[in-house]
C-alpha cells in the first residue's frame, strides 16, 4: 500500500471528525459522518478511480487486453479492498442505528 491507498482508507474517519468538529449539529454524532462519507467513498471509487484505472491502463483496448486487464487488477486490487471495507463499515453502522 502506498500514501494513495492509506489516504483514502482513513478519509470517512478522518473528515468525519473534522465535519463533527466544525458542524456541531446538535444529536449528531461522529458515526453519522463517517456513515455518510463511506457512501461518498464508494461515489468516488465508482465514478473517480475505476474510470482513471480504466484510462492509465487502456484496460478497453482490445490488441492488449489480457496484459493491461493483469496490470489494472494489480494496482486497483487495494482500492477494492479498501472501499470493501467502507461497506462493511456502512452496512455495520446501519444495523447498529436499528438494533440500538
Amino acid at each position: 500500500m502506498n500514501a494513495k491507498h492509506i489516504l483514502y482508507l482513513i478519509f470517512p474517519f478522518a473528515v468525519g471528525f473534522i465535519a463533527e468538529r466544525i458542524m456541531k449539529i446538535p444529536d449528531t454524532s461522529y458515526w453519522f459522518y463517517v456513515w455518510l462519507l463511506c457512501i461518498a467513498s464508494v461515489f468516488i471509487f465508482v465514478k473517480g478511480i475505476l474510470p482513471y484505472q480504466e484510462q492509465k491502463f487502456n484496460a478497453i483496448n482490445a490488441i492488449d487486453y489480457k496484459g493491461a486487464l493483469d496490470e489494472k487488477n494489480r494496482n486497483e486490487k487495494p482500492y477494492t479492498y479498501i472501499v470493501g471495507l467502507h461497506m462493511v463499515v456502512f452496512v455495520g453502522l446501519i444495523i447498529l442505528y436499528f438494533t440500538s
